[in-house]
């Protein structure tokens, strides 16, 4: 039973969180059973059958799981009405493999509290700066989400119905997305029967944020073959953050964990699916496989191609600098990735472009020397965790290659490119796993059977302390702002020669490495403090009335039926004229006719050609925009039947971004209405009275 304490002290310690934020114990026992029957159980019997020979239990779990996770987005995307049925397939199918072998490796009960308390800092992180403050509708008061939010719940809710997706608020415009860790929240929806703005405001988020740490930290033990590497590679992507004064970081440094981890699902969900995908190429390498090995690769190659379109691109400039021995895997990945390319991403760009150092377009204003500062301050920022894969293995294999060869192709991804929404972070991103793990392998081989000094314990406490209350003066140019990340990187060096000196020979180099590694400590507790929820810059307000309409709209229409409306742009605050509303489609789990368009391909397309960042504020077909709205300022019988052979069969106003028509509710009865926002239902159009012939003329009455 002691064994299962860690994992236990977690699970009690996320379930009195959620219950701490008013989430409904009966939502939380529902989700437990999806996961555990639908997704962990099915998954688990799987990988028993695909993999080689069993490692141990918490890796037959921790990978069986990534691979229900792929498994129910295929189920949900080609034979959705198996849904139901697919865990019971399998079981039956597997029961042979519900036995537990026995497993030649345990993690020791150091190992497993140490990757508890990993995904406990996570889970911290996560409640303080994301889920304390969102609710899932508002109620009471307006609630101001971050924008991104409410268009990926919209595609959600667009996959809990719909297959293939659709751009949120475009009607059919087909999405051309990585939309896997979407399609898993739309299962989740329908297998466990949770709201889907509980499942993403509440407990979905904190369940993949486990798993991520648990994936990794298993991964790098399989990897490496040293077990406290795992905990270690967790650390130092979930725990330490980048190696700055957090209140004068430069934005275009980015971030790994802090801010990522929460405002973009298939960023956790990616870097879960990525861990196994890393733990099977490296058998593949130390040629370690079977069949059946290469059979698990292509599985999760898909899932990781369909989760985010970053990774894959960079295991195989890692598969590249691993030699002649990865050629077959190569092929696998390059097969799949062709596939994706095709399938679902419909060869669209995505908005990237090639741009050498345009991540400091805002900073460096094409100053060579401010460019080569930022690139210095950069490497210190980000680089600085990467540092122990500097300690010198016995021989650079193929593994070792591949993981150097990825994390580095992501740092450089990140600087070589740009994507209008800063999407070039990504790279880094993706990359970053390839890295922990080579990283801390050279840690724990630079410490050996020596225990972390308590020098080096002391200034891995004081140093991220140091960041958080530092003060620093505000710059007056733009180029200026990397220098306090020089200052504070001079003081982590400083204190690493101080700590070196301390200790004694081998310990010294082993705990000066440690002080460098986890310098950025201060990165996820003042992001959670002083940037919560992005504060309201990137936000848009959603009213009760706003929620409740939408809310109404889910409860009386068809999943078929689509809905027109006036709402095209954020309509308050500092977004008020971007065209990012998106809370119509995300809470009705409707599609718009023609809602927001800056999350679009076109919106994408045009901006990249312009080189400008951030959503197109003018829509491309001014014609259809000015149907649609017409039907509302302006509304006709003619043009309400024109909408309703386009499947509109409602029409939401909010008047607080224009008033329409009072001939609206003469010819569409109101259906529900509070405060500003009016929901109207459209008739069947009367084709008599829409079409009088007289001497064979067409009369269209207005």
């Amino acid at each position: 039973m002691t064994r299962w304490l860690p994992a236990l002290t977690v699970a009690t310690a996320v379930v009195a969180t959620l219950l701490a934020i008013n989430t409904g114990i009966s939502d939380i026992l529902a989700y437990v059973a999806y996961a555990a029957v639908a997704v962990v159980m099915p998954g688990t019997l799987i990988y028993r059958a695909l993999r080689q020979r069993p490692h141990s239990l918490v890796e037959d779990l921790a990978f069986g799981t990534a691979i229900g996770l792929i498994a129910e987005t295929a189920v949900l995307a080609l034979c959705r009405p198996a849904l139901w049925a697919w865990p019971i397939l399998v079981v039956i199918v597997l029961r042979r493999r519900l036995r537990p072998p026995d497993y030649p490796h345990r993690p020791t009960p150091a190992w497993s509290w140490a990757v508890a308390a990993v995904a406990l800092g996570l889970v911290a992180y996560l409640a303080w700066a994301f889920l304390r403050v969102n609710q899932p509708v508002p109620v009471g008061a307006p609630q101001e989400y971050m924008i991104d939010q409410l268009n990926l719940l919209a595609v959600a809710a667009d996959l809990a119905h719909h297959f293939p997706p659709a751009v949120p608020e475009l009607g059919d415009r087909a999405l051309n997305y990585h939309w896997f860790a979407y399609a898993h929240l739309a299962a989740a929806n329908r297998l466990s029967g949770v709201d889907l703005p509980v499942l993403w405001f509440r407990l979905d988020l904190p369940a993949l944020a486990v798993l991520a740490v648990v994936l990794l930290a298993v991964a790098a033990w399989r990897v490496t073959g040293r077990a406290w590497a795992g905990p270690v590679a967790a650390a130092l992507m979930y725990t330490a953050g980048e190696t700055v004064l957090p209140a004068r970081a430069p934005a275009f440094f980015g971030t790994i964990t802090a801010y990522y981890s929460w405002s973009s699902r298939s960023v956790l969900y990616a870097s879960a699916l990525t861990m196994p995908l890393i733990a099977v190429l490296a058998q593949v390498l130390r040629r370690e496989h079977t069949t059946r090995t290469w059979l698990l690769l292509t599985v999760l190659a898909a899932g990781v191609a369909g989760a985010k379109s970053t990774v894959l691109p960079l295991a195989l400039v890692g598969l590249a600098c691993a030699g002649r021995r990865a050629w077959r895997a190569a092929l696998v990945l390059l097969g799949v990735e062709a596939l994706a390319v095709w399938l679902l991403y419909h060869f669209e760009s995505q908005g990237l472009t090639w741009a050498p150092f345009g991540i400091m377009a805002d900073f460096a204003h094409g100053r060579p020397a401010a460019i080569a500062a930022g690139l210095g301050a950069y490497a210190i920022a980000m680089g600085a965790r990467l540092a122990g894969a500097l300690v010198p293995p016995r021989r650079w294999g193929p593994v070792e290659r591949l993981l150097a060869g990825a994390a580095l192709a992501g740092l450089a991804g990140t600087v070589l490119v740009w994507h209008v929404s800063w999407g070039q972070h990504f790279f880094a991103i993706a990359g970053w796993p390839f890295g922990a793990i080579l990283s801390a392998d050279g840690l724990i081989r630079a410490h050996g059977r020596l225990r972390p000094r308590a020098v080096a314990l002391a200034a891995v406490a004081v140093l991220p302390a140091v960041a958080f209350f530092a003060s620093v003066p505000h710059v007056r140019r733009p180029w200026d702002a990397v220098y306090p990340t020089y200052l504070f990187g001079g003081l982590v060096l400083a204190a690493a020669g101080l700590v070196w000196l301390l200790a004694r020979r081998r310990a010294g180099r082993a705990a000066a490495l440690t002080v460098v590694l986890f310098a950025g400590g201060a990165g996820l507790p003042y992001d959670a403090v002083h940037h919560a929820n992005l504060g309201t810059a990137y936000h848009v307000r959603v009213t009760p009335d706003q929620a409740a309409a939408a809310r109404w709209l889910r409860a009386h229409s068809s999943p078929e039926d689509y809905v027109a409306t006036n709402v095209h742009r954020v309509g308050s605050g500092e977004q008020a004229g971007q065209s990012l509303a998106y809370w119509i489609s995300a809470y009705a789990e409707r599609r718009v006719l023609l809602g927001s368009w800056g999350y679009s391909p076109e919106s994408t397309r045009i901006q990249a050609g312009r080189r400008r960042a951030g959503p197109a504020l003018d829509y491309w077909d001014p014609d259809r925009l000015a149907a649609n709205d017409l039907a509302i300022y302006d509304p006709t019988r003619q043009r309400l039947a024109r909408l309703w052979d386009q499947r509109v069969r409602w029409i939401l106003v909010d008047r607080a971004q224009g008033r329409e028509s009072p001939r609206l509710a003469d010819l569409a009865p109101t259906a529900w209405s509070a405060g500003d926002v009016v929901v109207y239902r459209l008739r069947p159009p009367d084709q008599r009275a829409v079409q009088v012939s007289v001497a064979g003329a067409v009369l269209v009455p207005e």
